[in-house]
Formats: structure tokens, C-alpha cells, sequence
């Protein structure tokens, strides 16, 4: 029986015999979707670039715009074929679209786009003829190279040289007599090209395996009256063709006068790893220049061919750059037996060399290096022992810390420090008591300075900051007071319950000059734990000089207490013990950064003490700045309190600035008069007009004050239209019925200045806009009239202004009236 047909019509006799074997219906159709989406597919793929091809030519043959033909040309260098050939050959006579067109065909994968560029050379002239040239050049066909031959002689250089390149580009035997033959007789102007062109044609046959052929172009270039670049770039291509004879090629260029020559033989011995060369040069060493040297040298060490003797040859050279070179190959060749000479250049050299050795000495490695330099020690004198104790610090060292505590307390001071200095380096815990001991046997403060830098260093870097303290105090405790003293602070640096334990101590010694020290550490504590210590020995000690010494040191280390209400307690008891304002002061400065009510309380108790009543009023404002988002009405009582005590203007500005509450009632000033613009030439900008001194600011200056209309914002640029990198003035006249405290509120687009009567209450060099009461000024109003002038710069954009007063308790002043100021 035959089967369902998978696709299309089912034949109908199968169909109707077995209808138990049909195929669903769903799949049927779903196969055939398939099926002809898969043909649309595959027939779409080489008839799109067709049909994008055949556009793009259509596009090249009719009248469209010179644009969208550069525009097709460009896409048929990506898409096109043979078939657009012609229409690209027809534009390559047209000047403006031929650049495009031959670049189209210079990138056509066929030979028919060769053979067009060809047969326009016969037509074109000029800059069009060397642009197809050109692209011949690019091409690189051998079958370009009859139709070009004869223009290398053609008398247009322009077409001469582009000819000359294009068959460098090229290149064959053919192209390379061609360029010989013209080197002699070509135009100056053709020259570069034939030249160059020469190279190209060299380079190929060494490319291509012919060396004989390269070397002879090569040498013809060398020996030819050519420019320096030309004859280096020759030298370089023969020391390449000849392998077997570079060696001898390469000395006599290093050896020679030939400077440009010399300088590519000492950059290609740096390029080349090539052990023959190398040797060749060696056994001339001392016949080479010194940069000839170095390059020999470089090379040896980086091919790694016993390079140790050249080495050691170039540290004794007159030449301090090939000593520093030999100095810091030896970092790399692992040699215990230059230990001694590196350490006697890090020590005596001249800066280059003792740089490169000292890198050395701390970079080199390998087996026995580390005992050579432990054994060469004892042999060194003191500059050269200081330069390999400062190695071992520098190589991190950790064993050699024994040597080096050794070494700290030698007689020679390079020695001693070098010493020093690696034992801070590497901060190891075991060292802390023998430099204990040198710190309490040193004679002098600048002896011990270094000591106590590298217990420091100890203290600080140690990760059992216990284990080390208990380690210090234990070895403390063998020192002599006079010697002890010197140390303690190293105490302050550990911080654990130990160091403060024997701080503490110490701080209650009879011995005076021990407890005071003892006192400083304890004020230096890094944390609030010897606080109530302190405070109690302010309050009991019998010399006065550590009674305050301890106050003092307690306020700051109470100020470490992370608990606000234990600080307060600690800063309480110490203001009930200081008798002294510096002391006040102090802790008045610490309760400022107590944000609670508690601590504003305690600073308000000394507003009514003038000695103390600044640091009260600062310590209260900025509490109360701390609290005012919470509660602006107890802000508002505090900067009352404040204003009604302090007259210093900084902390003044801050109380108003927490007395402003919207809708104080205080009306605006209406009546203004007005002057300006001003400007001055270079002045760009509000805030570089701001600082200009203009005719209102300079007495018996003429100015023409004019009134405004009354207005609470005074709009500027309405009375000013277009006007910008400018300011101007608004004057107004207050009359008070009685001298009063108050302030200024104003608000301005851009910066503002302000003067009552005559005295500069307010200045902010700003770019902003308007805001009411954006600022606030402390004034004091006389009884009658006093004269309020503003500045309000502008630098582009709005320009407006406005101001009122407002009294002490931020509430309108009474018998406050404004009316415009009189006269000129």
C-alpha cells in the first residue's frame, strides 16, 4: 500500500482507503510554512546585493547629485562586482566624482576593475591621472606594471612620483630597474618617492626569500649619495639580508662615523636576539663607544648568554650611565660575589649608579644572597655596611631584625640609622625591648628620635597590640625614671588595658617630671579610659603645674567618650573643677558637640559670664542647629538667649539665621530709589561685576538716583530691560523712633551688598535666584533716619531684590517707617 505523501495533496486513492492515516491538519500546514519561508530565504540571499547593486549603478548613471554618487560609489566598494565596473570606469574623466569611483574599483576583489583603472591612464591628466595611479599602487597587480613603467619619466612630478610609489607598492624585477634607473635622473621632487620606493622593492625580496636580491638593493641604496634616513633604513635591510655576516656588518657600523648609521645598529642589536652579533661585538668591547656599550650590554642580559663578565667589565667604565646599567643588570643575575662592589657604588657612586645599586641590593635574590650580605657585613666599611642594612630593611627582611638591633647602636651614625630605619621598615614585635634599651641609653633628644620612630612603627603595625603592650610595660618597668619617661608615649600608640594600667602608674609617681609625662600620654589616649583618672587627679593632685595638666588632658580624652550622657558627665565634673577660663573654655568646646538639651543647659550657664560668654553662645547655637529640625521653637528660645547676650557678628548671623520663622508680619520696603546699570568692560558674569566699586560706593560721586515704582520685589530687569554683567543700586531711608537691635532680611537674584549708614552689614557674591529673607544681616538702628543702600549684581536671567527689618524678637520694629531717600 503506498503511504501518505509527507508534503502537498495526498494522493486521493490513499486518502480515501486509509483515512485512519492521514496527517493532523495543524502539522500539515506548519510544514509547509517551513517549507516556503525557507525558499523565500534562500532565494532572497543573492538577489539582495544584486538589487542593491543594480540601484547603486542605476544611481551612478542618471543626473543624481554629486553627493549621493560618492555616496553609491562608496557602498560599491562594499557590495559591488564586475557588473559595476563600466559605471564606475564612466565617472573616473569626471572630477568630481572620480576620486570616489577609483576608490570604489580600487577595492573591487576583480580583474576587470584593474584593467579600468588602466585604460583611464590614456585619458585623464593631472591630479586625477595620479589619484588612478594611485589606486593601481594599492592594487598591487603585476599587470599595472607596463601600463606604469613609462610614466616614471613622465615630466609631472606629481604623476612621476605617484608612479614611483605605485611600483614600490607593487615591486617585481621590473618595477626594481625601473627605480634604480631613476634614482640618478629623476627631479628632485621625484626622489623621496623613488626612494622610498627602492626600499619597498627591497624589503619584498627579503620578504619573498631573496635575500642576494634584497642585499644587492640594499647595498646600491647604501652606497648611493642618498639622505641619512634612507642610507640607515639601507644599512638596517643588508644587516638583515645577511645573517652570517651581520656580526661584522654590525660592528663596523658601531665602530664607524656614520652617526645615523650608528644609531640604527645600536637599535637593532637591541631588537634582535642574536648571540652571534652579540659575540662578534664582545670580542671588540673595548674598541665600541660607550652607547654602543650599553647596547651590547642591554642585549647580552636580556638574551641571558653569561652576560656576568661584560658586566662587571662595564662597572669600571669612565661612563657613569653604562656603570648604572651594569649596576642594575646585576640585580637580576643572582651573584653573591657583587655584593660587595654594588654596595660600595650604593654608598659612593655618582646619583645614577648609587640609584640603580641601591635598587639592586634590595631586588636581587637567588641562593646565598642573603648570607652574602650578612657575611659581607662584617668586612664593609660603615657607608657601605649602612647600605646593605638599609637592603635588608628594604627587602623586607624579617629575619635579619637581630642584625639590625645589633647594628642600631653602633658609633658610626650612617650605620645606626640605616639600622634604624629597617627595624621601622619592618616593625618587627621582638625588637620592641632591646630598642627600649637604646632609647633609654641615648644621650639626646635627636639620638632617641629615630628609636622612637621604629618603636612606633612596632606599636602601630604589631597584630596583637596586647601581646606587645604587656611585652613594653614589662621592659618598662626595668628602666630608671629618667630613662622611662623618654618612652612612655609609646604607651598612648598601643591603647590596651596594660599600656593604661602602667600609664596610670606612672602618672602617680613621686617622681614629678615622670607623673607629668605620664600625664601628657594619658591626654593623648586614644579613647575616652583614662578620663575620671585624669579628672581625679585635678581635683586632688598637690602640683599645679599636673592638676592642670590633668584637667586639660581629661577634657580632651572625654571628648573620645562615644556615650553623649557619660560625656557629659565627665565634662560636667571637669567644669565643676576648672577654675581657670582657658580650662572653661575648653570644656564649653567640647559640650558643643553634645547634641542634647542637657548640654545646652550647661553651656547656657556661662552666657552671663563675659570671659566665657562667646564660647557659651557658639556651644549653644550649634546644639541648638542640632535640634531645630526637631523643635525650631526651643531653637528659636536659645537664639533669643543668645541674641540678647553676645554681640560677636559670626555667632550673631548664626542665632538670627535660627530666629527666622515665616509670616514674622514685618512688611517690606516699598519705597526705593534706584541707579544704574553699571558695567565695565571684561567683567562676564554676577559674581565678577560683585567686588567693582561703582559711582554709589565712592564718596562725592555723582549718581542719578531715580524712584521706583512701590513694590515689596523690586523687578530690575523690568526697569533695566536686556541688561546683564551689571549691577545696580536701591537706596531708602529708615526712620526709627528709638535705637533698636534688629536685623536685615533680604532677598536677591543674583548677589547683594548692603550698607546702613554707610557701614557694609552684608555681602554675598552669589549667582542665585530670588528668594524673600534668603539672608540675614545683624543691624543696629540709630533713632531717626538711617540710610540703607543695597548692590544686586546681575550676570543673565532674573534680576530682582527685596528687604525688610525685622527686631530682636524676629517680630516687626515699632515705629518703623520708610519713605525714599532724598537727593542726588
Amino acid at each position: 500500500m503506498i503511504p501518505p505523501y509527507p508534503g502537498g495533496n495526498p494522493d486521493p486513492r490513499t486518502d480515501a482507503c486509509l483515512p485512519q492515516r492521514r496527517q493532523p491538519a495543524l502539522p500539515a500546514r506548519l510544514a509547509a510554512a517551513c517549507v516556503l519561508i525557507t525558499s523565500l530565504i534562500l532565494l532572497a540571499i543573492p538577489h539582495a546585493p544584486a538589487a542593491e547593486e543594480d540601484n547603486l549603478i542605476a544611481a551612478l548613471r542618471s543626473s543624481a547629485s554629486a553627493a549621493r554618487q560618492w555616496d553609491a560609489c562608496e557602498a560599491l566598494r562594499r557590495v559591488g562586482t564586475a557588473r559595476a565596473v563600466p559605471a564606475l570606469a564612466a565617472l573616473l574623466d569626471d572630477e568630481r566624482a572620480s576620486h570616489a569611483a577609483r576608490h570604489a574599483l580600487e577595492g573591487l576583489p576583480c580583474p576587470e576593475a584593474g584593467a579600468a583603472l588602466q585604460a583611464a591612464l590614456n585619458r585623464t591628466a593631472g591630479l586625477v591621472k595620479a589619484g588612478l595611479i594611485d589606486s593601481l599602487g594599492r592594487r598591487a597587480e603585476p599587470a599595472a606594471r607596463p601600463f606604469l613603467l613609462p610614466l616614471l619619466s613622465d615630466p609631472n612630478p606629481t604623476i612621476a612620483a605617484a608612479t614611483a610609489a605605485a611600483l614600490g607598492r607593487i615591486g617585481g624585477a621590473e618595477a626594481l630597474a625601473a627605480l634604480t634607473a631613476a634614482r640618478g635622473r629623476a627631479p628632485s621632487a621625484v626622489q623621496p618617492a623613488v626612494l622610498e620606493s627602492l626600499l619597498q622593492c627591497a624589503e619584498r625580496l627579503l620578504q619573498s626569500g631573496d635575500a642576494p636580491g634584497a642585499a644587492a638593493a640594499y647595498r646600491g641604496l647604501l652606497n648611493a649619495p642618498c639622505p641619512a634616513v634612507v642610507r640607515a633604513a639601507a644599512w638596517r635591510g643588508l644587516a638583515l639580508c645577511d645573517a652570517a655576516g651581520r656580526g661584522e656588518i654590525v660592528l663596523n657600523a658601531l665602530r664607524g662615523g656614520d652617526r645615523p648609521i650608528r644609531m640604527a645598529a645600536i637599535q637593532l642589536l637591541r631588537e634582535l636576539d642574536d648571540t652571534r652579533t652579540i659575540q662578534a661585538c664582545l670580542r671588540q668591547w673595548p674598541s665600541l663607544a660607550a652607547d654602543a656599550q650599553l647596547a651590547v650590554l642591554d642585549a647580552q642580559v636580556r638574551l641571558g648568554a653569561n652576560p656576568l663578565p661584560t658586566v662587571r667589565s662595564a662597572t669600571a667604565s669612565p661612563h657613569p650611565a653604562l656603570r648604572a646599567a651594569a649596576w642594575r643588570a646585576l640585580g637580576d643575575l643572582q651573584d653573591p660575589s657583587s655584593l660587595p662592589a654594588l654596595a660600595n657604588a650604593a654608598a659612593q657612586g655618582d646619583p645614577l649608579e648609587r640609584d640603580a645599586a641601591r635598587e639592586s641590593l634590595a631586588r636581587v635574590r637567588g641562593p646565598g644572597m642573603r648570607d652574602a650580605i650578612l657575611a659581607h657585613l662584617g668586612k664593609a666599611d660603615p657607608l657601605a655596611k649602612a647600605e646593605l642594612l638599609r637592603a635588608l630593611g628594604e627587602r623586607g627582611d624579617r629575619d635579619a631584625a637581630a642584625t639590625l638591633v645589633e647594628h642600631a647602636g653602633a658609633d658610626a651614625e650612617p650605620v645606626r640609622l640605616a639600622a634604624l630605619e629597617s627595624l621601622r621598615r619592618l616593625a618587627v614585635e621582638q625588637t620592641v625591648t632591646p630598642l627600649l634599651d637604646l632609647a633609654a641609653r641615648s644621650a639626646s633628644d635627636a639620638a632617641r628620635a629615630p628609636i622612637l620612630k621604629a618603636l612606633y612603627a612596632v606599636c602601630q603595625g604589631t597584630p596583637d597590640k596586647d601581646r606587645t603592650a604587656r611585652g613594653l610595660v614589662h621592659a618598662m618597668e626595668r628602666l630608671p625614671n629618667t630613662q622611662r619617661r623618654h618612652v612612655l608615649p609609646l604607651l598612648a600608640e598601643l591603647g590596651t588595658p596594660p599600656a593604661l594600667a602602667s600609664a596610670q602608674t606612672a602618672s602617680l609617681d613621686s617622681d614629678l617630671e615622670l607623673a607629668r609625662e605620664a600625664v601628657r600620654v594619658l591626654a593623648r589616649w586614644p579613647n575616652s579610659a583614662p578620663a575620671a583618672h585624669l579628672l581625679e587627679l585635678a581635683r586632688g593632685g598637690a602640683d599645679t603645674t599636673l592638676r592642670t595638666l590633668a584637667l586639660r588632658g581629661g577634657i580632651d580624652v572625654a571628648g573620645h567618650e562615644p556615650d553623649p550622657a557619660r560625656r557629659l558627665t565627665l565634662l560636667r565634673q571637669a567644669r565643676a573643677t576648672a577654675t581657670q577660663t582657658p580650662e572653661k573654655r575648653q570644656a564649653l568646646g567640647q559640650l558643643a558637640r553634645i547634641p542634647t538639651r542637657e548640654a545646652l543647659d550647661e553651656a547656657l550657664k556661662d552666657l552671663n559670664d563675659p570671659a566665657l560668654v562667646n564660647e557659651a553662645a557658639l556651644a549653644a547655637i550649634h546644639i541648638a542647629e542640632s535640634l531645630a529640625p526637631a523643635d525650631p521653637k526651643f531653637a528659636d528660645g536659645v537664639a533669643v538667649k543668645v541674641l540678647a547676650r553676645c554681640q560677636t557678628p559670626d555667632i550673631v548671623r548664626r542665632a538670627w539665621a535660627l530666629r527666622l520663622v515665616p509670616g514674622s508680619g514685618a512688611s517690606f520696603i516699598r519705597d526705593w530709589q534706584v541707579c544704574g546699570p553699571y558695567r565695565q568692560e571684561g567683567a562676564v558674569g554676577a559674581q565678577a561685576v560683585f567686588d567693582i566699586p561703582f559711582g554709589p560706593e565712592n564718596a562725592g560721586h555723582p549718581v542719578d538716583w531715580r524712584p521706583v515704582p512701590r513694590t515689596e520685589h523690586v523687578n530690575l530687569l523690568a526697569l533695566f530691560p536686556n541688561a546683564s554683567n551689571c549691577a545696580a543700586y536701591l537706596r531708602a531711608h529708615i526712620l526709627a523712633s528709638q535705637a533698636c537691635e534688629g536685623a536685615l532680611l533680604m532677598g536677591s537674584d543674583d548677589g547683594i551688598k548692603a550698607w546702613l549708614n554707610g557701614d557694609v552689614v552684608h555681602s554675598h557674591n552669589v549667582d542665585r535666584g530670588e528668594v524673600p529673607d534668603q539672608d540675614v544681616a545683624p543691624v543696629r538702628l540709630k533713632q531717626g533716619a538711617n540710610l540703607l543702600m543695597l548692590k544686586i549684581t546681575q550676570g543673565g536671567g532674573g534680576w530682582s531684590a527685596s528687604a525688610r527689618f525685622v527686631g530682636a524678637d524676629a517680630k516687626p520694629i515699632p515705629g518703623l517707617t520708610i519713605e525714599p531717600a532724598a537727593g542726588k
